[in-house]
């Protein structure tokens, strides 16, 4: 409370305390002398904004101050966790990845990457997509194959279903293949990488 609040509590109680000390009752022109001086005095004036919010803020203290608190938490949570996802973007995910141990292939082979799709139960459509940085090509048929990405359906047994791909390196390096499926909501992401070496 602020010192001007407190002087009109005071005044307030030590008014209040001096009618308890009349042992007369209130005269018969009392009420009606009582009721001229509301009328005249007209409606309070409203309580500003910041009073209303201070006398709201004061009620419910013991629940809001918890539930701000908590509130307060959540949302710099949220926010850390975006900055941090915006921060480490697909470009970080993929040096993270390329910096594990790979399969070698020498340029001159066809490496056959084996992809394990693990399913609880049989799903009757599944949608794939298996994409390819620079640097890689497809191999069908004893050729390469002019697609950076392909994509297609099919259905996926309970247990493992290994999709075999077949890729060849144009020149050395290391590479990461991402593999996607989706079966109704549930997608699965898998990454490869590949060393392709010299000679």
């Amino acid at each position: 409370m602020s010192e001007l609040e407190e002087s009109e509590d005071r005044a307030l109680r030590e008014r209040l305390a001096a009618l308890r000390d009349h042992d007369a009752p209130p005269g018969p022109g009392f009420q009606a002398r009582l009721h001229r001086r509301l009328a005249e005095a007209g409606p309070p004036t409203p309580a500003s904004g910041w009073d209303v919010v201070r006398d709201f803020w004061r009620r419910r203290a013991p629940v809001l101050w918890p539930t701000v608190g908590v509130a307060a938490g959540v949302a710099t949570f949220l926010v850390l966790g975006a900055l941090r996802g915006g921060a480490v973007g697909a470009g970080t995910q993929a040096e993270a990845a390329l910096e594990r141990p790979g399969t070698q292939v020498p340029v001159s082979k066809v490496a056959v990457i084996k992809l394990d799709f693990t399913a609880d139960v049989a799903v009757e459509q599944a949608d794939f997509q298996v994409s390819l940085p620079e640097g890689l090509s497809f191999w069908a048929d004893g050729e390469e194959l002019p697609l950076r990405s392909f994509q297609w359906t099919q259905a996926l047994s309970a247990g493992s279903n290994v999709i075999p791909i077949a890729v060849r390196g144009q020149r050395p390096g290391r590479y990461l293949v991402t593999a996607f499926a989706r079966a109704g909501d549930q997608r699965i992401e898998h990454d490869v990488v590949l060393e392709v070496t010299g000679g």
